[in-house]
């Protein structure tokens, strides 16, 4: 083996020994019990019923989820837009343009007239 592949080897070792170290150290203090009750110390742990679990595990992401949608709707609901399932076609939107329907656009002049939306020509 040459010297740079010895030193990658020895590099990734020393790297998988440090995780695995500080893995093993780390669970040490995850595991530990609460101590027993002295005076002054250590309060007992708290009774939780199994209403209050779901209320504080479920209910509290629920309402801030509600929360959320309602501060991202309220202002399209104020400017009185349409939120249904049809509003959301490709066809009924136009980044940029007019408030006005396709079909309100004016109508050329001329031949030499800009007005009526897209055109081309070969």
């Amino acid at each position: 083996m040459t010297s740079t592949a010895v030193r990658r080897l020895i590099a990734v070792c020393s790297l998988v020994g440090v995780s695995a170290l500080l893995v093993v150290a780390g669970a040490g203090s995850a595991s530990a019990d609460t101590p027993e009750p002295r005076p002054g110390s250590w309060e007992p742990k708290p009774e939780i019923d199994t209403l209050e679990a779901w209320l504080y595990l479920g209910g509290i992401p629920l309402l801030v989820f509600v929360v959320i949608t309602l501060l991202y709707v309220a202002p399209a609901l104020a400017r009185g837009e349409d939120l249904s399932l049809d509003a959301l076609e490709p066809e009924n939107q136009w980044l940029g343009g007019p408030r006005k329907a396709a079909g309100e656009l004016a109508a050329p002049d001329s031949e030499d007239s800009k007005a009526g939306g897209a055109g081309g020509s070969w």
